[in-house]
């Protein structure tokens, strides 16, 4: 890298749930706090946003997110160290799909495993929309960005 380059930094995570008719808004909210560390979560903003659906049925939108270098890549590094291998590897080869180009990684969390304290990488509907922002500077390199992502993918231990 040359001189004077930045290295991506995670600056921020963020989730977004749906608690629909049938669900109980703070088991959403509980199942969203489980993708951040514990000892962080009393820096995790939360705030919900009540609406309807399609035939004027209620839903409630319950948002959380994280902020600053050192606690949004923490909570990163917990994200990748919950997932099982099958995940970390799914999530690899599938980081190009992910990434946009603002250089924002864009996750979906199965919401019901987060619920009970796992975090597996959704295969259906039932989902917790995790954005994980990532600054460089002077501009995004999405190529520098994948890179870093891989290799943090790679080098954080399974918790």
């Amino acid at each position: 890298m040359p001189k004077g380059a930045a290295m991506p930094f995670i600056e921020r995570v963020a989730a977004r749930a749906y608690s629909r008719a049938t669900e109980i808004v703070d088991r959403v909210r509980a199942a969203i706090l489980n993708l951040f560390p514990e000892d962080l979560r009393d820096h995790v903003r939360t705030n919900t946003v009540r609406t309807e659906g399609y035939g004027q049925i209620p839903i409630v939108i319950v948002n959380a997110v994280i902020s600053g270098k050192r606690i949004a890549q923490r909570t990163f590094h917990h994200l990748i160290g919950q997932m099982s291998q099958a995940d970390r590897d799914w999530l690899s080869v599938s980081l190009d799909r992910r990434l946009d180009e603002r250089c924002m990684l864009f996750l979906r969390v199965d919401k019901q495993e987060a619920y009970i304290g796992n975090i597996r990488l959704a295969k259906g509907p039932d989902v917790i929309s995790v954005r994980v922002h990532i600054r460089e500077y002077p501009r995004c390199d999405q190529e520098k960005v994948m890179r870093f992502l891989r290799e943090t993918v790679r080098s954080v231990r399974q918790e």
